[in-house]
Order: C-alpha cells, then sequence, then structure tokens
C-alpha cells in the first residue's frame, strides 16, 4: 500500500505548502514564523482609524492657532534698493570735461590709477555698521500710529503699551527676566561719548536698544558677478520703509565715501599745511631780497656780492619748493575729486503696494500639516504605550520610568494639601 503522499503526488515531489500559500516547515522556501516587530500597512491604517478623532482635533487646534497668529500678526512691507559700484580706471584715467591725465603730465601732475581695496564683496559689511546704522537710528521719520515724527531711538523706547506690558509678564517672563539679570551684572549702559564739536560718537543706552532692533530690519544680497548690490528694509508701513531705505542709502554711500577718501583726505590736509608753509617762506625770502636791492644797488665788495647770492638762492629753493607743493596739491585734490562717486544709484527705493509678512495663507496651511504630523504621532505613541503596559517586560520598565519621574515622598506631602479627616 503506497503511502498518502504518494498517492497525491504520483511523482515524488514535496508535499504542497499549506492552504494559505506560505511554504510550509521543511519546504526551501520557508523562512521561519511570522516576526512580531513586523508592521504591515493595514496595521498602520487601524492605529489611524482607532485614532482619527485625535488627529482631527489636533489638526483643528493647529489650524486655529495658525488664524489667529495670521490674523494678529503685525503687517509688514518690504522696500529694496539697487547699487552698484563705479569702476574706477587705471592709469589712464581722465577727468570730466574730457580732460586727459597725459596732458596734466607737462605739468608734472599724475593722476595716479588703481582700485580701492574696498570691493563691492564688502559693502554688506559697511551696510550693517555700527556708524551706518547709528546715523540711521539718530534720522527723524513718521511713524505708523505716532502723533508726531520722531527718531528711530525714540520710537524704539517709547512707553510700551497695555498688551506689551502684559505679554512681557506673562509669555515673555523668562525673557524679561533674563534681560534684568544682564542688566544687574553688566551694570548700567557707558554714557555717550562727545566729539569736540559735541556730536556723541559712543551709542547710549537708548541707542543701543535701536541699533539692535534695526539690525533685523536690513539685508543685502551682492551679485558677485555684475557687482550690483540689492538693499532690502522692512517695516511696519509702506511709507515708513521706503524712508528707512532711503536713510540707509544714503548714509551707506556716505560712508563709503568717508572709507574710499580717508587716506586721500588726510595726504590733502599735510600737502595744504606744507603748501602754506611754504608760500610764508617764498614771501619772506623775497621781501629780504627786495630789501636788500634797495639799500645796496651796485654792491661793488664781495661780501655784499655773497650775502645777493645766497639770497637769490633762498628765493630760487623757496620758489621750486612752492611749485613742487602747488603740482602735489593740484594733484591730491584731483585724486579726492576722482574718488568721490563710489556709489551708483541704479533703482531708487519707492512704498511698496504689496506686503511681504505676514503670508497668512502659508502660515495656515503649514501649521494644519505641523498639526497632522503631531497628531498622527501622538496617534502611534498612545498605541505603543497602550500595548506596551500588556507586555510584562515593557510593563517593568513603563513602571520603572514613571518611579525615576515621580518626585520624592517629601514634597508630595509639601503639595498635596492633608484630607481633613470627617467628624
Amino acid at each position: 500500500m503506497a503511502a498518502p503522499s504518494d498517492q497525491n503526488n504520483p511523482d515524488g515531489a514535496p508535499d504542497p505548502p499549506p492552504g494559505n500559500g506560505a511554504p510550509g516547515e521543511g519546504h526551501p522556501g520557508y523562512t521561519g514564523p511570522p516576526r512580531e516587530d513586523e508592521v504591515s500597512l493595514l496595521d498602520i491604517l487601524l492605529v489611524l482609524a482607532r485614532h482619527k478623532t485625535l488627529i482631527v482635533r489636533t489638526v483643528l487646534v493647529f489650524t486655529l492657532l495658525g488664524v489667529t497668529y495670521a490674523l494678529l500678526a503685525p503687517e509688514e512691507y518690504t522696500s529694496s534698493a539697487t547699487v552698484v559700484r563705479e569702476v574706477q580706471e587705471g592709469g589712464s584715467g581722465g577727468l570730466p570735461g574730457g580732460i586727459s591725465g597725459g596732458a596734466l603730465s607737462g605739468l608734472g601732475i599724475n593722476l595716479g590709477g588703481g582700485a580701492s581695496g574696498l570691493t563691492p564683496s564688502a559693502y554688506p559689511d559697511v551696510l550693517q555698521s555700527r556708524a551706518v546704522r547709528l546715523a540711521v537710528v539718530r534720522d527723524t521719520f513718521r511713524f505708523p500710529g505716532a502723533e508726531r515724527p520722531m527718531t528711530y531711538v525714540d520710537y524704539v523706547n517709547r512707553p510700551a503699551g497695555p498688551l506689551s506690558t502684559v505679554l512681557e509678564y506673562t509669555l515673555f517672563l523668562p525673557w524679561t527676566l533674563k534681560g534684568w539679570v544682564g542688566q544687574a551684572i553688566s551694570g548700567s549702559p557707558a554714557p555717550a561719548g562727545t566729539t569736540e564739536t559735541g556730536d556723541p560718537v559712543i551709542p547710549s543706552g537708548e541707542e543701543d536698544e535701536a541699533l539692535k532692533a534695526i539690525s533685523g530690519r536690513i539685508s543685502s544680497s551682492v551679485d558677485q558677478e555684475t557687482g550690483l548690490m540689492t538693499i532690502s528694509v522692512t517695516a511696519g508701513g509702506p511709507q515708513l520703509t521706503a524712508s528707512l531705505a532711503e536713510s540707509f542709502l544714503d548714509h551707506f554711500a556716505t560712508r563709503v565715501r568717508e572709507i574710499r577718501t580717508e587716506k586721500v583726505r588726510e595726504r590733502l590736509e599735510f600737502v595744504e599745511g606744507r603748501f602754506e608753509e611754504a608760500e610764508q617762506e617764498l614771501e619772506t625770502a623775497e621781501e629780504q631780497l627786495a630789501q636788500f636791492l634797495e639799500r645796496n644797488q651796485n654792491p661793488t665788495t664781495a661780501t655784499l656780492q655773497f650775502r645777493r647770492d645766497r639770497l637769490q638762492r633762498q628765493v630760487s629753493f623757496k620758489e621750486q619748493l612752492y611749485s613742487e607743493l602747488q603740482s602735489q596739491l593740484t594733484q591730491t585734490r584731483l585724486d579726492l575729486q576722482r574718488r568721490q562717486p563710489v556709489v551708483t544709484v541704479v533703482e531708487e527705493p519707492v512704498p511698496p503696494m504689496n506686503r511681504s509678512a505676514p503670508q497668512r495663507t502659508f502660515v495656515v496651511l503649514l501649521m494644519s500639516i505641523v498639526g497632522g504630523i503631531f497628531g498622527v504621532v501622538s496617534a502611534f505613541m498612545r498605541t505603543y504605550f497602550k500595548s506596551a503596559r500588556d507586555t510584562t517586560s515593557e510593563k517593568e520598565k513603563l513602571e520603572e520610568i514613571q518611579s525615576a519621574l515621580t518626585p520624592p515622598r517629601w514634597i508630595r506631602r509639601k503639595v498635596v494639601p492633608a484630607q481633613i479627616p470627617e467628624e
């Protein structure tokens, strides 16, 4: 009598897999029992279906927060300006009006050449420098909602409103305490120093707060290929934004001009002082020679002739020095004039028509997506902790974590009031 396997499979092939289609034990395709940590798509969908209420509520809460922020956030506008650094020619540079440098070479005047070391890549640093920002915050602007024009320093340090005060001592209390601690450690701010003309050179405490506030309002970018620099200013009103951009642009151009002409101005002051001294010395030598010739119209003695020759040599030397300094003075003034226009405004700042922030639709969509992600993560975490309580090893781990996070008994006695016994 043949074996049952031989009757069912006359060719001697192994038994077919079980009814579920998976290879049974002893078959070539058998990989062992299914793993418990494997998660199928149906398991994921089942978790989402069981916690759909939690996910929907989380999305609604985050969406509500996004709508609240989008409606309460102050509107901001951005105004931009574009500038470019003028290309300075080399040794073949000329003057306005078509006068070339070679035409003045015969007079001992050399226009010089070579570009300044201040490249366009350094312009953003100059724009964000303390000198430029300090000059801007000292300018006067008309702020939205303000009764009168005021400086940016006065606007930043104005008394806070009721809502700002409430937020400062509630939601922003940690940052308020941090500021108080910082002031207590550093002490009172240093008083503003003054120059000989009375202009402050060291920012005061109020000006320092304005400098920090204005730093987040200005940004810039430089195109390395074209050298174009874009200056962007963000503020709370279209006209205020354009006014701030114009102020930054003016003080930036002034600062760049000062940096480029600083050495030339120093050389000009030195040459002017030396030229005035040489002019006085020449006048003195000429007067001495004239007085000598008036007293001795026909010198016959050797002593008088030697004295006359010495006076004439002094006059000749003073004339040569005077002529050389005059040439250097003219050359320095031409060099200063040539370095003056270094920044050209390609696009003037204008009041923007549309706001740049807040982007209400984007904020609401972003908060909805974040709420959905947070809800899904919460659903899986709840499912994990629920299943972990059913496992002995995982339950022991949870109890250990709970005991480690539970405060000591003496703290609980202070926090939880004692129960009053019933009469």
